[in-house]
């Protein structure tokens, strides 16, 4: 009697690369969250456990936020000027330039692919981190 082969011919996939949602960030954004809308990152830093997995940030969600933090901006002024900034963004990081903007940070261009009918753009983003160590200027010098 033949035994027949039970494996199979795709490869597993790693905990860290699984799709799952992850926990919604605000109440409003729950009932929106499907496992189709959850990325998955597996940063590791010498020898770090897996970043957790988190929920992508899609743009109404964005708009809220900036919407929120701008104060007495009207929602339509925000939407023009947040929507030039994002394809400012995309067509320099396209271009390969730097963007060095505080407070968010230096973005560097790594690797840029052109496919068709997209652009797979690889970044590099270095941030300060807030209260980082840095020397106080108005410190006392020393006797």
């Amino acid at each position: 009697m033949a035994t027949r082969k039970t494996t199979s011919s795709k490869k597993p996939t790693s905990p860290a690369r699984a799709k799952t949602t992850a926990p919604a960030v605000s109440a409003g954004t729950a009932a929106a969250a499907t496992a189709s809308d959850a990325v998955a990152t597996d940063v590791t830093l010498s020898g770090d456990a897996p970043a957790p997995v988190r929920q992508a940030i899609k743009k109404k969600e964005l708009f809220a936020r900036v919407k929120a933090r701008a104060g007495k901006v009207k929602g339509p002024d925000v939407r023009v000027v947040m929507d030039a900034v994002l394809e400012e963004l995309g067509a320099l990081l396209v271009e390969g330039e730097t963007l060095a903007a505080q407070p968010l940070g230096t973005l560097k261009v790594q690797r840029h692919r052109a496919l068709a009918g997209a652009d797979v753009v690889v970044c590099k983003l270095r941030r300060k981190k807030p209260g980082g160590g840095e020397k106080d200027p108005l410190a006392e010098a020393a006797e």
